[in-house]
């Protein structure tokens, strides 16, 4: 193993072990651990590679190497025709700086805010009808206060918001539903957990879009099913790979697919619906993003095309109106019903009930809608933008895929070879990037080039400005850095 002490003056005891780990390695831990000790400080200079590798006596191909691991995880930084220099760890935007102490790691967070952050989950404040909403609320706990008795919420979530929830879907997604088969949850992730432990008994294997969010797929091992994971098309999940699954249940989010943003097509959308059909399996359709649309026209829901006998309908409010809300919804078919019934009959709601009697009346009175159309109009001119600036300023550097739908998009950066790493140097520079390899079921199918932009929280007077900013900032780690 490598044992060292390096100061700013030069590396004093040096042992490599030369049977042990790869060089490079021993030596990134080595001046990775002498910047966390102190021995080498902020600003500090690095020896030239040429130099350190004469006194190390290895290969310049190995101090090379160290120093770009370095220079990935934000422990130093280059400067043109001068060299390299040790970062302040404090200052690093929202990155996490890493302790190796044997086997145990300890992460650390700067609080310095980013300047821009291309959040994918995140949506613009301002943009949130708080006027209205604070009508509404304030009409909610009025009824409540004069109610004569104040009781625990059905375990199904409120009649009237139910009822305001199923009109909605039923003209704006042509769901086939009662009000009564709707139920309500604390965000997608908690609808999913109950879906989940419904079924259980009935189906052991799911097949999921590979890559999906991560957060679904937890939620699905953590219940102890067992994972097919489906390779994504253009136009939806391949049919071939799910006929050969033998999965008695499947999750997939056709209106945007997180987070290739693939729209399934309708042809795909019966071939779905014909193999639910002949193998007697459920389909959990995620309407994730369906309001959002750039030019195209809304293709019905799964559940709107089949019987409504083996189709989950799931969706949430918390990219049109606000995450806070933390208000999602489930269509359960009838047969279903009954085991809710049985396993939630001890169960209350988990949401506040004046904040789901305001959102009931909020929906009633049609603002939701207009607030829809509103916030599409608005991502729609946000894309144009992003899609305006990086053409522009990155052409032929970067590729953008087409966004049909949703408050995202995907880039390719041919030229990177580590997404941890761009990730790292950007942050550096202040703006928060992110990455699709965590939502790869099969990681040797993650390309590391491929970056989520999400452009639905940054205002839009200000997002021209942001992705110019961003794409300079790009541009100048492309040409001086290898990555």
């Amino acid at each position: 193993m490598l044992i060292s002490r390096i100061g700013k003056r030069g590396i004093s005891m040096l042992l490599l072990d030369k049977i042990g780990p790869f060089l490079y390695e021993q030596l990134f831990d080595a001046l990775r651990q002498s910047i966390i000790q102190g021995d080498l400080k902020t600003n500090d200079a690095l020896k030239p590679i040429r130099v350190l590798s004469e006194e190390l006596h290895i290969s310049i191909n190995t101090v090379s190497r160290a120093y770009q691991q370095l220079l990935e995880e934000g422990y130093i930084r280059s400067v043109q025709g001068s060299g390299y220099y040790v970062e302040n760890l404090l200052t690093l935007p929202r990155s996490s700086v890493l302790y190796r102490m044997g086997q145990k790691e300890v992460v650390r967070e700067s609080i310095v805010p980013l300047k821009y952050d291309f959040n994918y989950e995140s949506i613009e404040s301002s943009f949130f009808p708080w006027t209205k909403w604070r009508k509404y609320m304030q009409d909610a706990m009025l009824e409540e206060s004069c109610s004569t008795k104040i009781a625990y919420e059905c375990n199904k979530g409120n009649v009237e918001l139910r009822k305001s929830l199923c009109d909605y879907i039923n003209n704006s997604r042509g769901v086939k539903c009662s009000w009564e088969q709707i139920v309500i949850s604390a965000g997608t992730q908690y609808a999913m957990d109950i879906i989940t432990e419904i079924l259980h008994e009935k189906v052991h294997t799911i097949g999921v879009e590979d890559p999906s969010f991560i957060g679904m797929q937890r939620i699905v091992t953590n219940k102890g099913y067992s994972i097919k994971a489906l390779s994504m098309t253009d136009l939806g999940i391949d049919i071939d790979v799910l006929e050969n699954s033998m999965c008695q249940l499947l999750y997939l989010t056709p209106s945007h697919q997180f987070p290739t943003g693939v729209t399934t097509s309708l042809p795909k959308r019966l071939q779905i619906l014909e193999w639910a059909q002949k193998n007697r399996a459920y389909i959990i359709e995620n309407d994730y993003d369906n309001e959002f649309l750039y030019g195209e026209k809304p293709l019905p829901s799964i559940q709107s095309l089949s019987t409504g006998q083996n189709v989950i309908y799931l969706s949430t409010l918390s990219k049109v109106l606000s995450p806070s809300l933390r208000c999602a919804y489930f269509v359960l078919p009838y047969k279903l019903m009954e085991i809710y019934e049985d396993k939630y009959k001890y169960y209350y709601s988990a949401l506040p009930t004046y904040n789901q009697k305001a959102l009931a009346y909020f929906i009633r009175d049609g603002h939701l809608e207009r607030h829809v159309r509103k916030m599409s109009l608005s991502n729609r001119r946000k894309y144009g933008i992003f899609n305006k600036v990086i053409k522009e300023y990155l052409a032929g550097v970067v590729k953008i895929f087409p966004a049909p739908a949703g408050s995202h998009t995907l880039i390719q950066i041919p030229g990177c070879t580590s997404q941890e790493g761009l990730i790292t140097k950007m942050r550096l520079r202040g703006f928060g990037i992110y990455g699709t390899k965590d939502h790869w079921r099969n990681q040797q199918n993650s390309p590391e080039n491929i970056f989520l932009f999400g452009f639905n929280s940054i205002p839009e007077e200000d997002l021209e400005g942001a992705c110019i900013e961003f794409a300079c900032a790009l541009k100048e780690i492309i040409k001086t850095l290898e990555m």
